[in-house]
């Protein structure tokens, strides 16, 4: 029980006593009548029961209503036995009298003490179930966090007959906002919060957190004299913060809802924006290869050529990066399907070798394979794509002079291809990054400016859906090694180990 409760019952305690002796006096001057009539003396010990009974109706608590009792019973002997005005006992068996009337006074008076508390509990309880109700019912047709807050300053301002404060937080469980309603007044103030507010809010004031298991939604501040933290009072403030804490969290799910569903519409929007670019770009591309590469045979000025040579690269470099886009919109999409056979190791790798060769001028590049014909199941295109993705990086990080090796081998059930070049290698703070989506490295060499960060970002993607992994380090002698397995088994989950 709260101070103020306390203080209350205190203040009530004299009207209490009152209504007491006052109910006792007019029982014994009805008793008086009754005797006067000549009425037995268990009607007037009724009349005490009776007086007893209405005693625990007008007062609250059992001891006035013992005390009651044990009033009546001086009463009855001083009064209505012989001899009447001394409190001696002539006749026993009035002894018997007096103990069934004082036991059943107790427990008259008892048993109405219980259902009296009982009804009021029960009443106190509805007013509760009615008024979270309400607050339930007027949370329910909120459309936003901001909608919530109001709604909630105002219920307990009307509540509590004093000033509200509601600090919300972001997302991001930072401070955002501060709700806040002054006594005696229905407007909503909203304004930002800073440090000094916020102490300023916080300064003397019973904090009551509206958070959930995961998610902190934000504060109530009320001021310390109005709230009981203890019995009635605080279970509603509890189940009122509750349901403040359920709505907050539907709104913030309800955001976050339309926020992931907006980004799936833009990835959606623009993967098929990249497709049909990219679709569109491949067949003029294809064109313009094709025949700067017929020009290129038939031109004998030097010039000349080196002018179609500039307009054969830069549009296979551009053939190679369409590649890579569609391969980016399937991986985005999870449309990226690695259709398993068994393949030739080094049929593979010589494909892969040969047509980076077209495209670069007098690099040397060479492969490393197993004696044996090694046979590894994977999805030929896209192992092919690796590697001339893995190549084409090392010619964007060497010389003309630099020599570029493939090399195939096998080890514990995993076939390991890597692509190792004797270049400027690659930085340290560039090592865990260069897998990482649209992340690109500066590079020495004029070709390494030519990359957008989706070549090594795609052969992971590629590799981790054949259930293998890539790995990039620097050698010792200086250059790089980028290195991945597959592995030799079938049936392999599709994101590695």
């Amino acid at each position: 029980m709260g101070i103020e409760k306390r203080e209350e019952k205190f203040r009530g305690t004299p009207v209490q006593i009152a209504t007491a002796i006052m109910i006792l006096v007019i029982a014994t001057l009805l008793s008086m009548f009754f005797r006067h009539l000549n009425f037995s003396a268990i009607n007037i010990a009724v009349v005490y029961i009776l007086s007893v009974l209405i005693v625990s109706r007008f007062t609250r608590g059992y001891i006035y209503g013992i005390a009651a009792s044990l009033v009546n019973i001086f009463c009855f002997n001083y009064f209505f036995t012989q001899p009447y005005y001394t409190f001696h006992v002539y006749n026993r068996d009035y002894l018997t009298t007096f103990i069934v009337m004082l036991v059943a006074s107790i427990l008259t008076s008892t048993l109405t003490s219980k259902i009296l508390e009982s009804s009021a509990a029960a009443r106190r309880s509805e007013k509760q179930t009615k008024m979270l109700y309400q607050i339930t019912s007027s949370l329910a047709m909120t459309s936003s966090v901001s909608e919530v807050a109001t709604v909630s300053v105002q219920w307990l301002a009307n509540l509590l007959d004093c000033e509200v404060h509601f600090i919300t937080f972001d997302a991001g469980g930072k401070l955002s906002e501060e709700y806040s309603v002054e006594k005696g007044q229905h407007r909503v103030n909203v304004r930002s919060l800073t440090s000094d507010v916020t102490e300023q809010v916080l300064n003397d004031k019973f904090i009551l957190p509206i958070s959930g298991q995961t998610h902190q939604y934000g504060i109530i501040c009320l001021p310390q004299k109005c709230v009981r933290k203890e019995g009635d009072q605080a279970k509603l403030l509890s189940s009122i913060a509750t349901q403040i804490c359920v709505a907050m969290g539907r709104e913030r799910l309800a955001n976050e809802k339309e926020a992931v569903k907006a980004e799936a519409e833009r990835e959606k929007f623009k993967s098929n924006l990249l497709r049909a670019i990219s679709h569109d770009l491949r067949t003029p591309l294809t064109g313009i290869m094709g025949s700067s590469e017929l020009l290129l045979y038939s031109l004998k000025n030097e010039d000349n050529r080196k002018l179609v040579q500039g307009i054969y690269d830069d549009s296979n470099w551009l053939t190679q990066m369409v590649e890579n886009i569609l391969s980016l919109t399937k991986i985005e999409e999870g449309k990226l399907i690695a259709h398993m056979q068994e393949e030739a190791a080094e049929e593979i790798v010589a494909e892969a070798v040969n047509r980076s060769s077209k495209y670069v001028d007098n690099r040397k590049i060479t492969a490393e394979l197993p004696d044996e014909v090694l046979f590894i199941p994977m999805d030929g295109k896209l192992i092919m794509q690796v590697l001339i993705n893995l190549i084409d990086n090392a010619v964007k990080h060497t010389s003309r002079t630099d020599e570029i090796k493939v090399k195939v081998k096998v080890e514990e059930n995993k076939a390991w291809f890597s692509v190792i070049d004797n270049g400027t290698g690659i930085s340290p703070d560039d090592l865990p990054k260069i897998f990482n989506l649209f992340y690109t490295v500066n590079g020495s060499h004029a070709d390494s400016q030519r990359g957008i960060g989706l070549g090594l970002a795609i052969c992971k993607a590629i590799v981790n859906a054949h259930g293998g992994q890539i790995y990039a380090d620097n050698n010792e002698g200086g250059g790089a090694n980028i290195r991945f397995y597959l592995p030799m088994m079938e049936n392999v989950s599709p994101d590695g180990e």
